[in-house]
């Protein structure tokens, strides 16, 4: 992005190409120093770190000046354990070849992080390595989760030039009649022997033809302010910015011209290198797995790497352009969110969430997004940027191990109600079959007693062989494997159900209503919900209020990725704040008036969770119940 600077004015009037070149580094500073990885550039002839960004702090714990001092620095960080896998970088590198490497760091404060490594070699012409860039970001999440890797800074190329200014006049011959020391310096004479030296002495072919051209307009009386290659005594090239002016008498005629010349080979050379260096790191940008949107604050694209355009693509349908608002890519509703959080990053404060949505062929994508400001120099906000990071894989295995663990803790505590229904259900008949039983050993008995005995023995199995079924039908509930999905119309099995209990319907008077506008139909197990419907009504219709005639209401309602379905009665209602902890449970009663055993309830539940889902419901005493029961799409 470009920033609001005031630029230098020669006093022609012409802007300072240094200041200009000042204003640029010190954006792309502000920009890098914004991201999360750690930029480096090594200057392998000298073996002296040249540039690390400010993100070291953060990442190692270290200072800029701890990397800056010591190029070995960085190598002790590395974990022990993790040394050997650096050892053939330098091979690599010194052929021209990419690095790219993930080790373990430990920080300053004793903190282990896992981090990804990437390093570009530049090679000089005769294949010689010269210069190393890199980056490193924290990979620690990823790693340990084998999810997101968060996450990431980027370094920033800070460049520092010092420009000497030397003074230098030519006559109306383009001869030297006058340089001062600073200007001798700068092409390697002394001031003696320039005096009397010709413009073009001091060029190439491949320049004169240019400084002509700028002669004869300074002869026009303009005034320019342009960069010039210069051969020194040595015969080595320098670059020098020109501000130059014409001399001219008091009738107006040409004298010649005044130069400030100011030394800027340096500069040259960075940009050169800058440029290269900012090649790479685009190239590093395009190829890493986060999308970055740069903009300013009011909300402009500036810039954005090649994965934030697949992104957009994907979400939005539109392509990203610099110079367009940032608002365009967001819906009205979302642009009023994305508003609140980028107030509150301007503020300072770095947000990031998770996002969810799906593609048309129903997949469902998971995205990390980030937001930051960008800082300039007085701490003021000079624009933002977004980071979007598909996570979805990440997602998918955390859901997953959530599903699993969520799996062993029902199943757990179906163990622990099974070993409760076992030590106590079972064992009661049990005790008795064998109490019975051993009374028939007592040759005192007669015929009566001992009748009476078999008579309580075969009630007592009677007992044992029920609830053994009832632990069948609760085990083959647990089994979704072989069932075979289908569509389901809710009214069609509706339906069905109001024909198997019509009798029950007529006498009782009951009245059925039913909303299946929102969501009509679902891909499910027939025979469970079957069962979970057939269930739910029946207990509306047995728990009903005494003289009033039972009313029914079945709804279905859209959420996200779920069906909602809500069974609404008006029968007796459930005590919640007495009974809440036991609605659910195996042979759980609270109506001792009705007939049962306590199962309804207990497989509706069963069913409804094998098919993926929850529920839950709402009651009061004399008000009704009504059970909500939410189901995947």
């Amino acid at each position: 992005m470009r920033k609001e600077a005031k630029s230098e004015i020669n006093f022609d009037g012409a802007v300072s190409a240094a200041q200009w070149q000042d204003n640029a580094t010190t954006d792309l500073i502000a920009f890098f120093s914004a991201l999360d990885e750690v930029f480096f550039t090594v200057d392998m002839l000298n073996s002296r770190v040249m540039q690390i960004s400010t993100a070291c702090e953060r990442l190692f714990g270290y200072s800029q000046a701890d990397f800056l001092s010591d190029p070995t620095f960085w190598t002790i960080l590395i974990h022990p354990d993790d040394r050997h896998i650096i050892q053939e970088e330098d091979k690599i590198l010194q052929a021209g070849g990419k690095v790219c490497n993930e080790y373990r760091i430990i920080r300053k404060d004793g903190a282990i992080r896992w981090v990804e490594n990437k390093i570009v070699p530049t090679l000089d012409e005769n294949g010689k390595l010269i210069r190393i860039d890199g980056v490193t970001r924290d990979i620690t999440r990823r790693r340990q989760a084998e999810e997101v890797q968060h996450q990431s800074e980027e370094r920033f190329r800070r460049i520092v030039e010092t420009a000497q200014e030397g003074i230098w006049t030519l006559d109306e011959n383009d001869k030297t009649d006058f340089v001062n020391q600073k200007m001798a310096e700068i092409l390697g004479y002394s001031p003696e022997e320039m005096i009397g030296m010709s413009l073009y002495d001091l060029m190439d072919e491949s320049e004169r033809q240019g400084a002509r051209e700028r002669i004869a307009r300074r002869r026009k009386g303009v005034n320019e302010n342009v960069d010039t290659r210069y051969r020194t005594k040595a015969g080595e090239y320098v670059w020098t910015n020109i501000s130059a002016s014409s001399i001219v008498d008091a009738d107006g005629a040409y004298k010649g011209a005044l130069a400030m010349v100011t030394d800027v080979t340096r500069r040259k050379m960075n940009e050169e290198a800058l440029k290269i260096s900012e090649a790479n790191l685009r190239n590093i940008l395009d190829n890493t797995d986060t999308a970055y949107v740069l903009f300013t604050p009011d909300m402009k694209i500036i810039s954005f790497n090649a994965i934030a355009q697949t992104f957009s693509l994907e979400l939005n349908e539109k392509k990203l352009e610099v110079n367009r608002s940032i608002k365009d890519y967001f819906s009205e509703e979302r642009w009023d969110v994305v508003k609140e959080i980028l107030d509150k990053v301007a503020l300072g404060t770095p947000v990031s969430y998770e996002l969810s949505y799906s593609l048309p062929d129903g997949t469902v994508k998971w995205h990390e997004i980030r937001w930051a400001s960008i800082k300039d120099h007085q701490g003021k906000t000079g624009g933002f940027i977004l980071a979007n990071k598909d996570f979805t894989h990440e997602k998918l295995d955390a859901l997953e191990r959530e599903k699993i663990t969520s799996d062993l803790i029902q199943h757990n505590k179906d163990l622990e109600q099974f070993t409760y229904i076992i030590s106590h259900n079972l064992r009661a008949p049990v005790a008795n079959i064998r109490a019975l039983t051993a009374m028939l050993n007592d040759t005192s008995l007669d015929d009566q007693a001992k009748q009476e005995i078999i008579e309580r023995v075969s009630l007592s199995i009677e007992n044992l062989d029920t609830i053994i079924t009832d632990l069948n039908h609760i085990l083959q509930a647990r089994k979704l494997e072989n069932e075979q999905k289908e569509i389901i119309y809710f009214r069609e099995l509706m339906d069905t159900i109001r024909t198997s209990i019509y009798n029950i319907i007529i006498k009782e008077d009951v009245h059925f209503e039913y909303d299946f506008a929102e969501v009509e139909s679902i891909l499910s197990s027939r025979s469970y919900l079957y069962s979970i419907f057939y269930n739910l009504a029946s207990n509306s219709i047995k728990y009903r209020s005494r003289g009033v005639a039972p009313v029914i209401t079945i709804k279905s309602h859209k959420l996200k990725h779920k069906v909602e379905l809500r069974f609404k009665d008006n029968g007796k209602g459930i005590d919640l704040d007495k009974y809440k902890s036991h609605l659910f449970g195996l042979y759980k009663r609270f109506d001792i008036s009705m007939e049962g055993k306590g199962m309804g309830l207990f497989m509706v539940k069963t069913q409804v969770e094998a098919l993926g889902g929850t529920i839950r419901l709402k009651s009061k005493p004399g008000e009704g119940t009504e059970f909500i029961i939410q189901l995947p799409l």
